[in-house]
């Protein structure tokens, strides 16, 4: 499958794991038309270089550490561009989020970090720099050029107009007076829950949604802030990134997506053969009571449980480590 934020490709829920290729030369053909290349270590440098001889396994990692193309890399003190939010991801192998998030990067950007060991099962899950993929970010590129990643005036505005609106709601919705009793159809309590529905809607999918991507600014400072709109609007920053972020890493595979499979059982998104044990006679019928039970959403966001110890269950399913010092440092604030 395909996953457009991602630009690559997946064999989604096949058993053996595919290897990376690479094309000669990628890092000087993809400088000269403005493309990412595969950032790698050659096997020569980890070879040779006595500060890679420390060869451990992925569950070896320690919370200051991540892994990219089965190297490890110690980010305790690295100065990260989009902000100390990098060592959110400590103790992991990050090496699809590195790649869904860093299009343009090429082998030399690896070098910054401090280079401390290699995995030894580290498996490759996806192809990568395949013409498919150069194909579609060089669509991609014709639309968001280079410096215009990140928001721009226009997102801004909106951004505090989507605030704004926001804070009224939720002011005249509290303090309303005509909640059942009224003279217009606008002071209609049900129509005020609708609006403040839509507010919701608007901080969750734009503001807060763009900043934790880290694409709002280029200040890191300015995305932490908006991303707390996703608590504003009453679920977790920190919950959330540990869900899309890896939503976006594994878009749609049905064993690694948080979001194909946290709904089940009572939705299933994954469209599973015949007699399996995840597929309910009830399913059939989905597309009926689907809206209806979506209206509960928000119990399962305001009062979950997970904001004590910020240990997504979804992604933990996945494999993805939550005991870094970052992640532990938070849940005194979370609740």
């Amino acid at each position: 499958k395909w996953c457009s934020t991602c630009s690559q490709v997946t064999t989604n829920n096949l058993p053996t794991p595919t290897v990376p290729t690479m094309p000669p030369n990628a890092n000087i053909s993809r400088r000269s038309n403005g493309l990412a290349s595969k950032a790698t270590v050659s096997t020569q440098d980890l070879d040779n270089d006595p500060a890679l001889q420390s060869v451990r396994t992925l569950k070896s990692l320690k919370g200051t550490e991540i892994a990219i193309d089965g190297v490890i890399y110690d980010i305790a003190d690295f100065v990260h561009p989009g902000g100390e939010v990098v060592k959110f991801f400590g103790g992991n192998d990050v090496t699809v989020q590195y790649r869904m998030i860093h299009p343009y990067h090429t082998g030399k950007h690896l070098e910054k970090m401090k280079m401390v060991g290699k995995v030894v099962d580290y498996e490759a899950e996806y192809k990568f720099d395949t013409e498919f993929e150069r194909d579609i970010k060089r669509e991609v590129f014709k639309i968001v050029r280079r410096g215009r990643e990140f928001g721009t005036p226009g997102y801004f505005f909106r951004a505090f107009c989507y605030i704004g609106f926001f804070f009224f709601m939720q002011y005249n919705f509290a303090t309303s007076t005509t909640f059942f009793n009224y003279n217009n159809w606008y002071e209609s309590g049900v129509v005020l829950a609708i609006a403040f529905g839509i507010a919701q809607a608007f901080i969750g999918l734009n503001v807060q949604h763009d900043a934790n991507h880290g694409a709002a600014s280029k200040r890191p400072w300015v995305n932490d802030l908006l991303g707390f709109g996703t608590d504003l609007i009453g679920s977790n920053k920190w919950n959330w990134m540990a869900q899309h972020w890896n939503h976006h890493a594994y878009t749609n595979h049905r064993d690694k997506d948080p979001d194909s499979f946290s709904s089940e059982p009572m939705f299933a998104f994954n469209d599973y053969p015949p007699g399996h044990p995840k597929k309910k006679w009830f399913h059939k019928y989905q597309g009926a009571y689907f809206i209806f039970l979506l209206g509960f959403y928000w119990l399962s966001t305001v009062f979950n449980p997970q904001v004590i110890d910020l240990r997504h269950r979804g992604s933990q399913y996945i494999g993805f480590q939550m005991e870094n010092d970052y992640i532990v440092k938070r849940r005194k604030v979370a609740i």
